[in-house]
C-alpha cells in the first residue's frame, strides 16, 4: 500500500516540502491543503546553496527562469559596519558556487504552476486532527501561542521595518548586512526591487527612531524609498519537540530566527530530510528531535557571534547585543565541544579557500567560521576567552 503525506500550507516551506517529497518520494501520495484565502508574504528572501540545488534537482531549474522568480545571483552576505575591524566585508560562497536572491511570493508560484496535476490539492481551513494520512508536514505558520516552544532568549531583535525600493536593474549581488545606531539593516536586490529591512529591538527604540535612521540607508545607496512598507513584531522561537508520531513541523510552524544568515530555508531542508528518515523507518524520534534542537541551537550561536563582535556604534542596543552575545559564546565555548572544535579549526586556517561544508556546525562550514571570524575582529577575543576557560 502507498504511504499517504499531507503538507499544510502554501508559504515558502510548504512550496518546498511539496517539490522535496514529490521528487524523493514519487511513490507516495502526497496531498497538499492550504487556505486560498491566506495570502503570502511578499517579502523578498535570500537563501544559502541549497536553495538552487533543490529548484534544479526537483524541478529542472535552469538560469531562463531566474526571471519568473524575479530572482538574481547571491554571491554571499556583505557585512558594513560590524565586529572591532572596522571594515567592510564579504561573507562569500566559495566559487564558483552562488545563491538566489528571490520573490517569496513568485517562487509559491512558481511552484504550484509546476506541481498542481502531480498532487491532490484541498483548499479550505486546514485542521491536521481531520487528515487522513499516514504523515502530516504542517507548515501552516506562525503558531497562535508558544506554549509547546522554547524562546530564543539570547537575540537582540523582535522588531522589523521594511521598505521596498523600486529601481531599473540590480547594482549588486549580494545580500547587503548593515549595522546601524539602532540594530541592521538588510537588502536584498531584486530584479525590480531592493528590499530594505531594519531589525530592531522594539522595548529600546521606537518605530519612528527607524524610519528616521533608514534615510542613512536610502542615502548611502541611492534608493528612493516607495510607500510599500511592513511593520513586524516578531518572536525568536523554535518547538520542543517537532517531530511527532505522525505530524513534523516546518517553516515558521516549527521556527523562527531573525534573518541575519539567511539560514531559515538551509534548516528547512534539514528537517525535510529528517523527517524522510523518520518515516522510512531509517531514525527514530529521539534522533531526529535531538538533532533539531542541536542544529537550532547551533544557528542560534551563529547569529550571537555577530552581536559578540559589536558594531562601530556605542549605543542602548549594542551594549545590550554586544552583552548577550558575550554571554552566548562564553557558554558555547565552554560547554559546546563542537563549537570549540570549530572555532580552533577556523582559527588555525585564516585563509577560507577550504572546501564547503568540511565539518558543518549549524548551517556553516568551515571556511564561513574562518571568513566571519576574520571579518568581524574576534581572532583575539575568542582567543582571551579560551584561555580563560
Amino acid at each position: 500500500m502507498k504511504k499517504k503525506l499531507s503538507i499544510i500550507g502554501r508559504g515558502t516551506a510548504g512550496s518546498q516540502a511539496i517539490i522535496y517529497f514529490l521528487h524523493y518520494c514519487p511513490d507516495w501520495e502526497i496531498s497538499w491543503h492550504f487556505d486560498p484565502e491566506i495570502m503570502p508574504q511578499s517579502v523578498g528572501e535570500g537563501s544559502t546553496l541549497s536553495l538552487p540545488k533543490n529548484l534544479f534537482t526537483c524541478l529542472d531549474f535552469n538560469y531562463q527562469d531566474l526571471d519568473l522568480i524575479d530572482s538574481t545571483f547571491k554571491s554571499g552576505i556583505y557585512k558594513s559596519g560590524w565586529g572591532n575591524n572596522q571594515k567592510d566585508f564579504l561573507h562569500q560562497f566559495p566559487p564558483p558556487q552562488v545563491s538566489l536572491h528571490f520573490n517569496a511570493v513568485a517562487l509559491q508560484n512558481y511552484i504550484f504552476e509546476k506541481v498542481k496535476d502531480k498532487v491532490t490539492i484541498v483548499t479550505g481551513n486546514v485542521d491536521s486532527n481531520n487528515i487522513d494520512s499516514d504523515f502530516i508536514m504542517d507548515c501552516s505558520g506562525k503558531p497562535n501561542n508558544y506554549d509547546k516552544f522554547v524562546k530564543a532568549s539570547h537575540i537582540p531583535v523582535n522588531a522589523a521595518y521594511i521598505t521596498q525600493c523600486y529601481w531599473e536593474y540590480p547594482r549588486f549581488q549580494h545580500t547587503l548586512t548593515v549595522a546601524r545606531p539602532y540594530g541592521w539593516v538588510f537588502g536584498i536586490p531584486l530584479k525590480n526591487r531592493c528590499s530594505i529591512g531594519y531589525l530592531y529591538n522594539k522595548n529600546i527604540n521606537c518605530e519612528e527612531d527607524i524610519k528616521l535612521d533608514v534615510q542613512n540607508i536610502f542615502n548611502e545607496y541611492n534608493l528612493i524609498p516607495s510607500k510599500n512598507t511592513n511593520s513586524l513584531k516578531f518572536e525568536n522561537y523554535y518547538r520542543r519537540q517537532n517531530f511527532e508520531e505522525r505530524i513534523v513541523y516546518n517553516g515558521n510552524a516549527s521556527f523562527f530566527l531573525e534573518p541575519l544568515e539567511a539560514t531559515s530555508i538551509e534548516f528547512m531542508n534539514t528537517i525535510f530530510r529528517y523527517s524522510f528518515d523518520l518515516w522510512n523507518n531509517y531514525i527514530d524520534l529521539q534522533t531526529a528531535n535531538t538533532a533539531y534542537k542541536k542544529i537550532i541551537t547551533e544557528i542560534e550561536t551563529v547569529i550571537m557571534m555577530h552581536y559578540f563582535a559589536g558594531s562601530i556604534y556605542d549605543s542602548e542596543f549594542w551594549q545590550y547585543a554586544q552583552e548577550l552575545g558575550k554571554d552566548r559564546i562564553q557558554n558555547a565555548i565552554k560547554y559546546d565541544h563542537d563549537f570549540y572544535v570549530m572555532l580552533s579549526k577556523a582559527m588555525s586556517h585564516r585563509n577560507a579557500n577550504m572546501h564547503p561544508f568540511d565539518g558543518d556546525y549549524g548551517t556553516w562550514w568551515t571556511g564561513a567560521f574562518s571568513q566571519n571570524i576574520y571579518g568581524l575582529g574576534i581572532e583575539n577575543l575568542l582567543s582571551q576567552i579560551i584561555k580563560d576557560i
